[in-house]
This record gives structure tokens, sequence and C-alpha cells, in this order.
């Protein structure tokens, strides 16, 4: 009685990866959305790659929402710029990477110029 229950689960567990297969699918392929464009794939022939006109000024990476300031705006990854049709990708220690034109770029934040007083 056990080992007719044992198959029984097993023919339901199992049933869609062999409907799969039936069917030409590929059971490891993931069933996940694709996404429209991939970073850096959809670069046209001809055009010159120039990176969004923007200024990156600060970055907190080490939280749980990291944040960027962009041209005087707080941004999160995912956020679309305003001024800009980019979307912020990823935001790490010094860089920011900005998904721009169908590209991605990765934007250093600017660098302040420290004044230093002589003694």
């Amino acid at each position: 009685m056990k080992l007719i229950k044992i198959i029984l689960i097993l023919g339901i567990v199992l049933s869609p990866f062999a409907a799969s297969a039936q069917e030409g699918n590929d059971p490891f392929e993931s069933l996940l959305p694709k996404t429209e464009a991939q970073p850096g794939t959809t670069e046209q022939p001809g055009k010159v790659s120039t990176p969004p006109p923007i200024t990156v000024e600060g970055a907190l990476w080490d939280t749980n929402t990291p944040q960027a300031i962009i041209d005087g705006e707080v941004y999160k990854v995912g956020d679309t710029l305003k001024n800009v049709d980019g979307k912020v990708y990823k935001i790490e220690k010094n860089v920011v990477s900005i998904f721009y034109e169908g590209r991605l770029y990765d934007l250093k934040v600017a660098e302040r110029a420290e004044k230093k007083e002589a003694k």
C-alpha cells in the first residue's frame, strides 16, 4: 500500500517535467520572463557610445537599500533618471552603474576638491 502511494506521488510530482519533455520544451530552461534588452547587447552599428550626461555626486552602498545622489536627486536601484532616459542598475562603493541607450555604464562618484590650509 505504501509503495502504491509513493508511486502515485512521484507520478504527480514528475508529470510536469514529462509533459514539457514531450512538448519539446527544455525542462531546465528558466521559467522567468526574459528581459527586453540585456545590458550591452543593443548597441546600434555605427553609433558612437557615450555615457549619460550626468554627475554622480555620492553613494550609500552598505545598506539594505543602496542609494545614489545623481545631479542633486536621490535614486535607488531600478529608479529611472529624471533628465535622462536611463535607469540605475547597481550601486557600489565608488561606482554607480547606469543602463542608458541599451548599454551599461559604470560611473565613478565625483571626487570633491578639498581645500588644504597652509600652516
